[in-house]
C-alpha cells in the first residue's frame, strides 16, 4: 500500500509539473501518422542481478512524445506477462495492459519497473528477458526490452546452530535476522558466501570455522551508476564474538560491514589470509580478547582498523592500509592502555597523522617492526570510484613486509 501511495504521489507531482491534471482536452489535436512515434531510452533497460524470491530496486526510465501534436497509446502490456516483472506508466498499474493514455504533445510518461524472480534451479545467474509493448492509435508497436538475472539463493532466516555443523556449498547464502552459533556448537563454513540483509550480525557464542567464506551485504544494485553497493560500507551488521567464543578464518574475506568484528572478553579471534575491507565503524575491535592475524588485510574504515584495549594482539606479515575515503576517520592502528603485542613485518599506510597510536603504559611499536607505505607503494587507491588493490608494487623498498 505505501508503495502505491509513492507512486500516486510521484504521479501527482509529474500531473503538476506538466500542468495537466486530466486527460487530453477535447480540441487537443492527435495525430494517427505511423511516422509519429514515441522516443524511447535505449532498447534495453538492464537491471541488476536478484535473488530468487526477493523483490529488486525500482528502476525508472521516461518515455517521450516529441512531437507537436499530442498521441494515443491505445494499449501497453508485457509481450510474455509470466516472469515477474511489475510495471507502473505515470501512476497507473499495468496488470493484463494499460489503454487509452494519452500524452500531450512535448510531453512525457514515467515508467517503473521492479521484478521479483522465480527460482531457475541453476547456481549462476540466469538471463530473464521481457519486453514492454506500446501500440499507438495508428498501429505502430514498439517495444523497450528487460532484462534483469535471477540467482537462486539459500535462505537463512534468524537461525541458530545448535551443534556440531558443517557446511560445503556454492550456493549463495542470504541471512535476515541474526545468525547465531550458539554456545558448545561448531559451525563449519567452506566455500561458501554470505550475503547479511541491513540489520542481520553473526553472532559467535561457541566456535566458528571458515574456509575460503565472503561475507558481505546482500544489496546487488548500485548507489550510483558507477558505484555498486558492495563498495559501500555499512551493508550489514558485522561479526560479534562473544565471550570465551573462538572464530578461525583461513582466506576470507569480510566487508562492507558497520564495526565488521568485535571480540568480547575471554574470546579469541585467529584469521590467516584473511581481509577485512571497507567498513562504517571499527574494522577489528578487540575488549579483553585475544586477536592473531597472520598475513592479513586490514584496510579502510571510518573507524581504527584495528583497536585492542587490554588485549593480547599478534600481527605477522599484516597490510594495515587506511585510505577511508572520508575525512572523519580514525588511526590505523590503535593499541589501547593494557595492551600486549607482538608486531613482524607489518606494513602500514595511511595518512602521515592517522599511522599508529598506543594507550598509557604500551610501548611504542620498533621501527623495525614495521615499513610505513605511501599511496603511491599501492598497486590501486582510486578514491572517487572506491576501487582498491593493496598488493605493493615490485618497485616498492616496503618489499617483504606485508601480507602480499
Amino acid at each position: 500500500m505505501m508503495r502505491r501511495i509513492f507512486y500516486f504521489t510521484i504521479f501527482l507531482a509529474l500531473c503538476m509539473m506538466h500542468g495537466v491534471l486530466t486527460s487530453c482536452s477535447d480540441d487537443e489535436q492527435f495525430t494517427t501518422s505511423r511516422s509519429d512515434m514515441l522516443t524511447l531510452p535505449e532498447d534495453t533497460l538492464k537491471m541488476d542481478t536478484i535473488f530468487s524470491g526477493i523483490s529488486s530496486a525500482t528502476y525508472t526510465f521516461w518515455i517521450h512524445n516529441k512531437n507537436t501534436k499530442a498521441l494515443r497509446v491505445s494499449d501497453i502490456r508485457m509481450a510474455d506477462g509470466s516472469k515477474g516483472f511489475r510495471i507502473n506508466v505515470d501512476g497507473e498499474y499495468l496488470n493484463q495492459s494499460i489503454r487509452d493514455l494519452e500524452v500531450l504533445g512535448e510531453d512525457s510518461l514515467l515508467v517503473f519497473v521492479e521484478m521479483t524472480p522465480q527460482q531457475t534451479g541453476k547456481l549462476e545467474p540466469e538471463p530473464i528477458d521481457e519486453q514492454l509493448v506500446f501500440t499507438l492509435e495508428s498501429g505502430a508497436e514498439q517495444r523497450v526490452k528487460l532484462r534483469a538475472w535471477a540467482w537462486d539463493a539459500e535462505r537463512w532466516e534468524n537461525k541458530t546452530v545448535k551443534g556440531d555443523e558443517t557446511i560445503v556449498t556454492e550456493k549463495p547464502i542470504l541471512v535476515y535476522g541474526a545468525l547465531t552459533v550458539a554456545e558448545g556448537a561448531t559451525l563449519r563454513l567452506k566455500g561458501a558466501t554470505l550475503y547479511f540483509h541491513a540489520d542481520a550480525p553473526l553472532l559467535v557464542e561457541g566456535a566458528l570455522e571458515a574456509e575460503g567464506v565472503t561475507m558481505r551485504g546482500d544489496r546487488l544494485d548500485d548507489m550510483f551508476w558507477y558505484l555498486p553497493y558492495d563498495r559501500v560500507g555499512g551493508q550489514w551488521r558485522g561479526v560479534r564474538v562473544k565471550e570465551k567464543a573462538r572464530v578461525t578464518m583461513t582466506d576470507c574475506d569480510i566487508h562492507a560491514a558497520y564495526a565488521c568484528m568485535t571480540v568480547d572478553a575471554g574470546a579469541v579471534l585467529q584469521l590467516t589470509r584473511t581481509i577485512v575491507h571497507n567498513n562504517d565503524g571499527t574494522g577489528i575491535y578487540a575488549s579483553e580478547a585475544e586477536v592473531m592475524l597472520d598475513h592479513c588485510q586490514l584496510s579502510n574504515a571510518s573507524g581504527s582498523l584495528l583497536s585492542a584495549q587490554k588485549s593480547h594482539v599478534t600481527l605477522l606479515n599484516c597490510t594495515l592500509a587506511q585510505y577511508y575515503p572520508f575525512a572523519m576517520r580514525e588511526v590505523a592502528l590503535n593499541l589501547g592502555e593494557g595492551t600486549t603485542y607482538v608486531i613482524e613485518k607489518m606494513l602500514i599506510g595511511a595518512y602521515e597523522e592517522e599511522l599508529i597510536a598506543v594507550g598509557d603504559g604500551v610501548e611504542q611499536v620498533p621501527e623495525e617492526a614495521y615499513r610505513v607505505a605511501k599511496k603511491d607503494d599501492f598497486v590501486l587507491i582510486d578514491e572517487e570510484n572506491f576501487i582498491y588493490d593493496f598488493h605493493l608494487k615490485p618497485d616498492s623498498e616496503a618489499a617483504g613486509y606485508g601480507c602480499y
